[in-house]
């Protein structure tokens, strides 16, 4: 609850100082003919872990390459001999996504997590306008399936191999310089091992977890931005004493005409919600952060 507050208090503060900068750009833009939508709340459809409101526009294709090296572990032997852990791939992902129309897309990728093939649809439910619609909102699913060989009979249901995630996505565009996002998350696993109880309360692991993300970028120059992304998981199960932490990204975003590259420090090795809500085991605070980037081409038919 602490978390929740804290960050609470954090975007409604961000909120005030940013609602003149809002209010003087609407006045600006806003033609006499009544409200504008407001473009380009985010400059792509993914931060470092999380969507954004934004989805690939009508007949583009997109392909994008996300990439998480190992565990830094910076002044510790272990870092030092795998170079900050740029030796080490814990996760690689391919992904295509193509804009049916400019408010819904869909997307196809693989993890090397899991061996995870993935496919996803986003739809912008809502659009912000200049006066009047003051966010907008997407939703967001996926399923993924992982076609991984067991040494067991875990995976003889083929139902076992699959998991969900269902998502909204609520942003706002406060200012030019700043956007702001909150992800309510479900995800759903078919198979989970509940064998293992957690040492303090008892629970076991849950196939249906809800998390809540909060995202946001702030520009610093014309194609230079500060980006941060974090999911906040509510389980009994999945906390520290047991060995699981909430993913936390930081980065900067370059925009490059038709890239937009992303360079950023997470302790999350998942990169679909699928992977990083249920299975982020590393800590900020033991070092155990990786460097990873997401660049993305974008193509038009």
């Amino acid at each position: 609850m602490k978390k929740i507050v804290l960050l609470a208090c954090l975007f409604s503060t961000v909120g005030v100082f940013a609602q003149d900068d809002l209010l003087s750009m609407m006045e600006d833009e806003a033609p006499s003919n009544g409200p504008e939508k407001v473009f380009a709340t985010f400059k792509g459809i993914k931060l470092i872990n999380a969507n954004t409101i934004e989805t690939t526009k009508k007949k583009t294709l997109e392909f994008r390459i996300t990439h998480r090296f190992g565990n830094m572990q910076l002044g510790k032997p272990a870092g030092v001999h795998s170079l900050g852990g740029l030796d080490n791939a814990s996760n690689i992902r391919f992904s295509l996504d193509y804009g049916i129309t400019d408010k819904l897309s869909v997307g196809l990728g693989r993890s090397k997590t899991m061996e995870h093939i993935d496919g996803n649809l986003k739809y912008r439910v809502l659009e912000q306008k200049t006066s009047g619609m003051p966010i907008s909102v997407a939703y967001f699913t996926n399923a993924a399936i992982t076609p991984i060989v067991a040494s067991d009979d875990r995976y003889d249901n083929v139902t076992n191999r699959l998991s969900f995630t269902h998502q909204l996505i609520i942003a706002r565009k406060f200012s030019p310089s700043l956007s702001l996002e909150l992800l309510p998350t479900f995800v759903h696993r078919n198979l989970v091992d509940q064998t293992a109880r957690h040492p303090s309360n008892n629970s076991v692991d849950e196939n249906d977890l809800l998390a809540l993300g909060f995202a946001g970028r702030i520009k610093v120059t014309k194609r230079l931005a500060i980006v941060a992304d974090y999911f906040l998981t509510f389980s009994e199960f999945r906390d520290s004493q047991n060995g699981f932490f909430d993913p936390l990204g930081i980065g900067i975003e370059i925009e490059t005409g038709g890239h937009v590259f992303h360079v950023n420090v997470s302790n999350s090795s998942g990169i679909i919600e699928n992977d990083f809500i249920p299975f982020t085991t590393d800590s900020w605070g033991d070092g155990n952060y990786k460097l990873g980037f997401n660049i993305s081409r974008v193509f038009s038919f």
